[in-house]
C-alpha cells in the first residue's frame, strides 16, 4: 500500500515556523489573513492540487493550437487571449489565476496598490504579457512598460498583444532589469527557485546573453519619471531584488508603488522589508501568502505604496 506524502504536513509546519518568526519580529506585518492566503494549496497533495487546477483550468480557459505555432490560451474571465509554447496544464492556471482571483496572492494590484487611468506601470519580467494585457484593458495604466529579454517569450508578448488589440500604450523593451548595465546571462532551463540574472556567465552558459539596464539609468535616459501612482512590478525569477536595488534613486526621490516577488530566495522577504524601510520609510507594506511550488514555503509578494 502505497502511504500518503508528508509533504504537505511538512510544508504546513515550515510556513507556520517562519510565519511565527517573523511576526516576533515584523509585528505590524504580515498578519494571519495574509499569511493564509493559498495555505490551502499547501495543505493539498500533490494529485489533488493537480486536479483542482485540471477542472479550474477547464473551467475558466479554452486551449487551441495557433497556426503561428505553440498554443493560444483564452482567459474567459478577463475576456483575453495568450500565447504559450506548451499545452495547457493544471500549472497554466496556477500561472494565470494571479490575473483572475484577487485572493491569490501574487495577484500584484491588490491593496495597497491604487492604479488608474494615468497609472504608468514598469512591468519587470513580462513573460506572456497577461498582467500587461490586463492592466491596459482594465485601465489600471495608461501606458505598460514591458521588460522581457528571452526572445521566445517576447515574441509570444508580441503575438498577444496584437490578438488582443492592445498596442497602444505598450512597449516592449527586450532587456533584463537588474543592478548592473551592460550584458548578463539570463537563465532559461531552471524552476522558480534558481532561474535568474547571471552577471558573469561561465563558459558553458545555459541560456541567452542579453543586455541588462538599472531602472534608474532606463527612466532618465528616457525622461521619464514615476510618482506615487506609478507601479513597479517585478517578477524577476531571483534576481528580484537586484531589480529593486537598480531603482533605488526613483524610489527614494518619487515613491513609486512597488509589487515584487519574495519567493524565489529564502532571504528575500526579510531583506527586502529592511531595504524598502530604510531607502523609503513612508511606505506602507503588504506580505502575502505563501508558495507551495518552491523547495521549501517562502512568503510570495510583497507590496508597497505611500497612498
Amino acid at each position: 500500500m502505497q502511504l500518503p506524502s508528508i509533504r504537505p504536513i511538512r510544508d504546513t509546519l515550515t510556513a507556520w515556523r517562519y510565519w511565527r518568526g517573523f511576526r516576533r519580529r515584523h509585528p505590524d506585518l504580515f498578519g494571519a489573513g495574509d499569511a493564509s492566503l493559498g495555505l490551502g494549496r499547501i495543505l493539498l497533495p500533490q494529485r489533488l492540487r493537480h486536479a483542482l487546477g485540471d477542472r479550474l483550468l477547464a473551467r475558466h480557459s479554452t486551449t487551441s493550437h495557433d497556426p503561428a505555432g505553440g498554443f493560444r490560451v483564452h482567459v474567459a474571465p478577463l475576456g483575453l487571449d495568450f500565447f504559450w509554447p506548451s499545452p495547457s496544464t493544471c500549472d497554466t492556471w496556477y500561472a494565470l489565476e494571479q490575473e483572475v482571483r484577487e485572493a491569490n496572492p501574487h495577484c500584484y494590484t491588490t491593496p495597497p496598490i491604487r492604479l488608474g487611468p494615468d497609472s504608468v506601470v514598469i512591468d519587470v519580467g513580462a513573460c506572456e504579457g497577461l498582467f500587461a494585457f490586463r492592466a491596459l484593458r482594465q485601465k489600471l495604466a495608461r501606458e505598460v512598460i514591458a521588460f522581457e529579454p528571452f526572445p521566445a517569450m517576447a515574441e509570444l508578448l508580441r503575438r498577444g498583444a496584437l490578438a488582443n488589440g492592445i498596442t497602444s500604450g505598450l512597449t516592449h523593451e527586450p532587456c533584463a532589469v537588474s543592478n548592473h548595465n551592460g550584458l548578463v546571462g539570463f537563465r532559461t532551463d531552471l524552476g522558480a527557485d534558481s532561474s535568474q540574472v547571471v552577471l558573469n556567465p561561465p563558459p558553458g552558459f545555459q541560456g541567452v546573453v542579453v543586455e541588462s539596464v538599472r531602472l534608474d539609468d532606463f527612466l532618465a535616459r528616457s525622461g521619464r519619471r514615476l510618482s506615487e501612482r506609478d507601479l513597479i512590478k517585478i517578477d524577476a525569477e531571483g534576481a528580484d531584488f537586484d531589480a529593486l536595488k537598480g531603482a533605488e534613486r526613483t524610489i527614494r526621490e518619487s515613491a513609486p508603488q512597488i509589487a515584487v516577488t519574495t519567493y524565489h530566495v529564502d532571504e528575500h522577504a526579510e531583506q527586502m522589508i529592511d531595504w524598502l524601510r530604510r531607502v523609503q520609510p513612508r511606505y506602507r507594506l503588504r506580505l502575502k501568502g505563501f508558495s507551495y511550488w518552491t523547495s521549501t514555503p517562502r512568503p510570495v509578494l510583497l507590496q508597497a505604496s505611500t497612498l
